[in-house]
């Protein structure tokens, strides 16, 4: 997974276990943004080809298994092994390059990550401004479906997954605003908050099973 390179000349404290697993200290769902200077994953071509073999191999199993997986899998997958060493590319050239559309593109990353296949990051650069704007998200193609790497993948997705719902705009044209009531956000704060409260104790386990 992308390491940020610690720049202060300090050691930076220990990361909680709700940053490392994809939220806030307040347990809301979130993915960490890379900022200034930042260590990329990089995959020379025969790896990320035996990677992409290995995803060739996950929608074989699931084919025998008669379980679901998304359209345009293998194309989406073609196309972020292809992209060069360092996987960064934003979701509408994604699609594009694959012949599919952004939310496709989206569902096959969504499912990869829940095979422990690949994790990815926001990132964000300063403009000549000065202020920071987003940039295109950074993929990490994990070679272990089954590591480490892969298990904290899995688990980050699972909380991502559980976020609120309510406040997607799912199909719709993403240039068109959507209507939210107070009523939708107050029940999608209250389901997030059910669920945290559910999966802590197993996270909690998990971290420290991991840990020793």
């Amino acid at each position: 997974m992308p390491k940020i390179k610690d720049l202060s000349g300090r050691q930076a404290g220990p990361a909680s276990l709700a940053e490392i697993m994809g939220q806030d200290r307040q347990g809301q769902p979130k993915r960490l943004t890379l900022k200034g200077n930042y260590e990329e994953p990089s995959l020379p071509f025969p790896r990320r080809m035996a990677w992409f073999r290995k995803v060739q191999q996950l929608a074989a199993t699931a084919s025998q298994n008669r379980e679901s997986y998304p359209h345009k899998l293998m194309a989406v997958a073609n196309v972020m092994a292809s992209i060069g060493n360092v996987c960064r590319l934003s979701l509408d050239e994604m699609a594009a390059r694959a012949g599919t559309c952004r939310n496709t593109a989206q569902a096959v990353i969504a499912w990869l990550e829940e095979k422990g296949a690949l994790t990815w990051n926001r990132t964000a650069r300063k403009h000549s401004n000065g202020r920071m704007v987003r940039s295109s998200n950074l993929y990490t193609l994990i070679e272990n479906f089954k590591g480490l790497v892969a298990l904290i993948a899995r688990t980050v997705r699972a909380v991502w997954r559980d976020r609120p719902t309510a406040l997607s705009k799912g199909n719709e044209c993403h240039g068109m605003p959507q209507q939210v009531s107070f009523m939708d956000r107050l029940e999608a704060q209250n389901r997030l908050r059910e669920v945290r409260e559910r999966r802590e104790p197993a996270l909690q386990a998990r971290w420290q099973a991991v840990r020793t």
